[in-house]
């Protein structure tokens, strides 16, 4: 009999597709809280899934090629030549991949910075939220006219994180959270340079994420495990873009 609490990368990447049993995506949530491990393995194979879409999505809406219907209709079997011909397609499509992944430019380093310099600067702008510590339709209007786009602010509640301001800069803005210690978390947002990426690192003594799609580029900030910035990274995106 299989064990039900082993997590396979099967398991990992029907996770990423959305495609788990309620009770099975439970359980690899649970799995993801407490392994780091596994948790940068779903970073991971989420960075490969946006890049897969970046890269293929404009062919999506192209006619298959006539050449191609016919050849398939003659249902031929291939010679050695064709054969040759597959092995090195699909060598060259495994040689993209990794040079994607090794030279993509993605989230700009700058944007980084700023992220973790507005941590300690002054905003052109602070706007603070009321007492009840979950953002308000004024304060959601507020993100929407900085960024001139349709976001909201994430209700981080619960992880434990309660909203505690919004700062805003020139086209950029960061919202403030206190976790149950009291310690900072940060959503640093602008607008995207166009690549889809998703990244975990460290950085001067912080946990990083950076999601990114081809409209708004977040960068998560806090000092957390790789564990809860998976799970704050999740309810930080969705909740912004929902």
């Amino acid at each position: 009999m299989s064990n039900p609490h082993f997590i396979s990368d099967e398991d990992l990447h029907a996770y990423v597709d959305g495609m788990l049993e309620e009770d099975r995506a439970a359980q690899v949530r649970n799995a993801l809280a407490g392994n780091p491990v596994l948790a940068a393995r779903v970073a991971r194979f989420q960075a490969d899934k946006a890049m897969f879409k970046t890269v293929y999505a404009p062919l999506a809406d192209r006619p298959v090629p006539q050449e191609w219907i016919s050849r398939a209709r003659r249902r031929t079997a291939p010679s050695w030549r064709q054969a040759g011909a597959i092995a090195a397609a699909l060598l060259v499509l495994a040689a993209a991949a990794l040079a994607w992944r090794q030279f993509a430019p993605g989230v700009s380093p700058d944007v980084v910075e700023m992220a973790l310099d507005a941590r300690q600067d002054s905003p052109l702008e602070a706007h603070d939220v009321g007492a009840g510590g979950g953002a308000t339709e004024q304060d959601n209007a507020a993100l929407r006219r900085m960024l001139a786009s349709d976001v909201r602010v994430p209700d981080l509640s619960r992880m434990g994180y309660k909203l505690q301001g919004l700062n805003f800069y020139d086209k950029a803005a960061e919202i403030l959270y206190r976790g149950p210690r009291g310690e900072l978390f940060t959503l640093y947002v602008k607008h995207s340079d166009g690549h889809a990426r998703f990244d975990q690192f460290e950085r001067r003594g912080l946990r990083v994420c950076i999601w990114q799609d081809d409209q708004i580029s977040t960068v998560m900030a806090g000092n957390v495990s790789a564990a809860a910035m998976q799970r704050l990274a999740t309810l930080s995106y969705t909740g912004l873009t929902s």
